[in-house]
């Protein structure tokens, strides 16, 4: 369970370290995610078939959305109350580097688990935070889809609270490539982890 009292010193801990560090192409929020080199076991091998919803309400599959050789599905934590630091500072990263998937014909999708349909208007939170937080975007060039009821959290088998933060890579006929399922809030993979594994699947 993480506390009010850790999150709000935590928050206060990235806001100072991004003060102090001065701005940069990517500047730093004072967070550190894993150099991730292998993949981990799936609770599933086909992603297609999994449903999420988009911010009008309307269910996608995952399938319909995938129009590049690749797709990289990103599973924040969810909304818990509020939207996670870990969560924004990732999303954030992703949303600076994004043009970097091109070279690697591959596309993003972050996914927001939210327990009741009535959570789902947080999703503009997530998205101001990836625009305005300790690492501040204009734009968030990628789609955020809802997980309600965390069914495909569920289906997944990475629930914790709401959902453990996962990162996975898909090809063209839902197959994973590569999976990380983080064992804490802020267990989760570098975007440079990331581009590594498409550079391999491109080889």
């Amino acid at each position: 369970m993480f506390g009010k009292v850790k999150f709000t010193i935590g928050l206060l801990a990235v806001v100072v370290a991004f003060t102090t560090s001065g701005c940069s192409r990517m500047p730093d929020d004072g967070i550190r995610f894993a150099e991730v080199t292998e993949s981990q076991p799936i609770a599933i091998e086909d992603f297609s078939d999994l449903r999420f919803t988009d911010k009008d309400g309307n269910q996608v599959v995952l399938a319909e959305v995938m129009t590049r050789d690749y797709l990289v599905l990103v599973i924040t934590r969810g909304w818990y109350g509020g939207v996670c630091f870990y969560c924004a500072s990732q999303t954030s990263r992703w949303a600076r580097r994004f043009d970097e998937l091109e070279p690697y014909n591959a596309q993003l999708v972050v996914i927001f688990p939210t327990e009741t349909e009535e959570d789902a208007p947080k999703l503009g939170e997530l998205t101001k935070r990836i625009k305005g937080g300790e690492i501040p975007n204009q734009d968030v060039p990628y789609p955020i889809l809802l997980d309600i009821n965390l069914s495909s959290v569920d289906q997944l088998g990475i629930r914790a609270e709401l959902a453990k933060p996962s990162t996975y890579i898909i090809d063209r006929e839902g197959r994973v490539r590569f999976a990380y399922v983080g064992e804490s809030i802020a267990d989760r993979p570098t975007v440079d982890s990331v581009l590594r594994q498409l550079g391999q699947l491109n080889q």
